[in-house]
């Protein structure tokens, strides 16, 4: 089945690497929604060691809305990590793209190191919205959203089921529909990357430093530790 989310995804190789970087774009990432964006405009985390990036469609590239399934992000992820068993995992999901990356790491079985979560206003089916629950294994989530919408291409993600504040994260950044980005354009679903780099009113950081933060503090790249008692 031919589908343009394949065209968009680069997905992750099974490469020696010490960190994976791994954006996961929503639903209408191909026509409404800009995560790409994102992805090509993040630098490098200023972490020790080889970092690798991928980017996926929520689906793994299916297309079905009605059968949808995170397993390609998965499986490949698991391949990664048998070759890479202590690196350190960071996912950065937008839309859909935020509830599939929690699916991801609710099902991910695999070996590795630290894991850090950016959701950038999630949204799943309204029976999966609730609870909101942190993936187990996950040390550090910063969840970034808009609210209240007030553009016509926020429509989609109301009527999917907008996570918006969620208790078991680390961090919940918030911005009004009402205020505009530096561009002048009113802060958006379909817009992430504002979401993700601006500061939001009551935040000393943005959620992209939030998670650098997180990363330097939690020594993301370099080997784990062992404590002796």
């Amino acid at each position: 089945m031919s589908f343009i989310g394949r065209r968009l995804q680069e997905r992750i190789q099974p490469e020696k690497a010490d960190v994976a970087v791994v954006f996961v774009g929503g639903f209408s990432e191909q026509v409404l929604t800009h995560l790409r964006r994102v992805y090509e405009y993040m630098p490098p985390l200023p972490v020790q060691g080889k970092q690798v990036r991928a980017f996926y469609a929520w689906d793994g590239g299916r297309g079905c809305l009605l059968f949808h399934s995170t397993k390609l992000i998965q499986e490949d992820l698991r391949e990664f990590f048998k070759v890479n068993p202590q690196a350190d995992l960071v996912m950065i999901g937008h839309s859909y793209g935020g509830s599939a990356t929690m699916d991801v790491l609710r099902h991910l079985q695999a070996p590795h190191g630290r894991t850090l979560v950016v959701t950038i206003d999630a949204v799943s089916c309204r029976e999966r919205s609730f609870p909101r629950e942190r993936a187990q294994g996950v040390d550090y989530w910063v969840n970034v959203y808009c609210s209240p919408y007030r553009h016509f291409k926020d429509l989609a993600a109301s009527v999917g089921g907008p996570w918006r504040h969620c208790e078991q994260a680390d961090v919940n950044i918030v911005f009004s529909g009402e205020e505009r980005d530096r561009a002048e354009r009113r802060y958006q679903h379909a817009q992430p990357l504002p979401l993700f780099e601006d500061r939001a009113p009551g935040h000393a950081l943005s959620a992209w430093e939030y998670m650098v933060s997180a990363c330097n503090r939690m020594s993301v790249g370099s080997p784990k530790t062992t404590e002796t008692p």
